[in-house]
């Protein structure tokens, strides 16, 4: 009851949300605004440089829609899209656009997370990841419907998925920090298995790359002859460099493969393996002349089939001394196994992006068989991380056996104690 002069107090209105509850769930809004710039970040780069491409092209009877298309289908490519054309379909991404893609996601995420920290609002792990990644699917998924055209048109299905996990790796990786901890129904060895899978995964694509390296020492007269015969002009050369650049990180993967004794195929019924190189009229990209000459390889070749064995052993090793040490040899030896699996599972992820089609008839397949590929690897990291934990095993062994003895309570300090050496430790009187 209110008395003359006076209101009544009004009642706050109910939100439907507790004002003094934090929030836990991130805007969707600058979540999306980070995808749009980590998309337009490389797309526009891409549809300039073949804009350039298209200008310098004295002899190019193409629109400018048609060529900004193309550049489209090449980002989408990127992602692992298949592109078809008329009369085939592209499937080999360029893992060089590839990793500048995830490097974007990676960016932009990062300044989404400054943004987050400076206004104090909450960046949780599982739902930022999980809208990120959604936004660039879609935003793929956008690209490839617009781009579409009579000449080329991306898979919408393949463009969704590569685009989602493009994006989500590359958020992944700069939401890394924010992690939960682990639960605890995954046990200490399973756990541990990740981080020498990752280093072995980084490992072989140096491997790789140590060999695409060596092919092009070797053969780079081949390569410089396939150059000149296209006479692509100073503009043109230059363009011609940077996309077989943007192209060595596939050929990694190829050399992976090689090294891994499965080998690659640059064409149907062709064969690069260290057993032995069969080849059919190749397309003209210059650094295809690093290929090895069609024949068999010397026998030392196949000394290159330790190189996965040697990078799961060292994995094993480095992981060892960095990371919480997995008690017991079984364990170990579980790490070891998980450890193999995993880098199969990354390596057959990376030979299916490196591997597919271009264009039709003979060039039908090309790239490394991603799952034969997978299984190898596999086993051979597996086998050189099981190496590594017997040897470590035996090294301490040797070193000094671990004796436990009884000492008297006045050495020990309590009767019946028991006390454990190492090697010559001797007692303390």
């Amino acid at each position: 009851m209110s008395t003359a002069g006076s209101r009544p107090t009004a009642r706050p209105r109910p939100t439907g949300r507790d004002p003094r509850r934090p929030r836990t769930l991130p805007d969707p809004g600058p979540l999306l605004g980070a995808a749009v710039r980590a998309v337009l970040s490389l797309l526009v780069p891409v549809l300039l440089l073949c804009i350039v491409g298209w200008i310098a092209s004295v002899r190019s009877t193409s629109s400018l829609a048609a060529v900004a298309r193309v550049g489209a289908d090449l980002w989408l490519l990127a992602h692992g899209a298949d592109v078809a054309i008329v009369g085939g379909t592209l499937g080999v991404a360029p893992l060089g656009v590839t990793l500048l893609a995830g490097l974007s996601a990676r960016r932009a995420v990062r300044m989404w997370l400054a943004d987050q920290a400076e206004s104090e609002r909450p960046a949780p792990f599982g739902p930022a990841l999980g809208m990120f990644t959604a936004a660039y699917g879609l935003l793929t998924l956008l690209v490839a419907l617009v781009a579409r055209s009579g000449v080329g048109a991306a898979s919408p299905a393949s463009a969704l998925l590569g685009g989602c996990l493009v994006g989500g790796l590359g958020a992944l990786a700069a939401l890394w920090p924010l992690r939960p901890a682990t639960p605890a129904a995954v046990p200490a060895w399973l756990a541990a298995a990740w981080r020498p899978a990752a280093a072995a995964v980084l490992g072989l694509a140096a491997v790789g790359s140590l060999v695409v390296a060596a092919a092009l020492l070797h053969g780079r007269d081949d390569v410089l002859a396939l150059h000149r015969a296209l006479t692509p002009g100073l503009v043109g050369g230059a363009l011609l460099t940077l996309a077989q650049a943007l192209l060595l990180p596939t050929l990694a993967v190829w050399g992976v493969a090689w090294t891994s004794g499965t080998g690659f195929a640059v064409g149907t019924g062709t064969s690069v393996a260290p057993g032995g190189t069969s080849l059919d009229v190749l397309p003209t990209v210059p650094v295809l002349g690093a290929l090895p000459a069609p024949g068999a390889t010397p026998a030392l070749a196949w000394a290159a089939v330790a190189a996965p064995v040697l990078v799961g052993a060292l994995a094993q090793v480095l992981a060892a001394r960095r990371g919480r040490r997995v008690e017991g040899l079984l364990h170990r030896c579980a790490t070891a196994l998980v450890q193999g699996a995993l880098t199969g599972a990354g390596v057959a992820l990376l030979s299916a992006l490196a591997s597919g089609a271009l264009g039709h008839g003979r060039l039908g397949q090309v790239g490394p068989d991603a799952l034969l590929t997978g299984a190898v690897v596999a086993g051979e990291v597996a086998a050189g991380a099981v190496l590594a934990v017997l040897l470590g095993r035996a090294w301490r062994a040797w070193r000094g056996a671990e004796l436990v003895i009884d000492l008297p309570g006045a050495a020990a300090g309590a009767p019946g104690t028991p006390r454990k050496l190492l090697g010559d430790d001797r007692p303390t009187p």
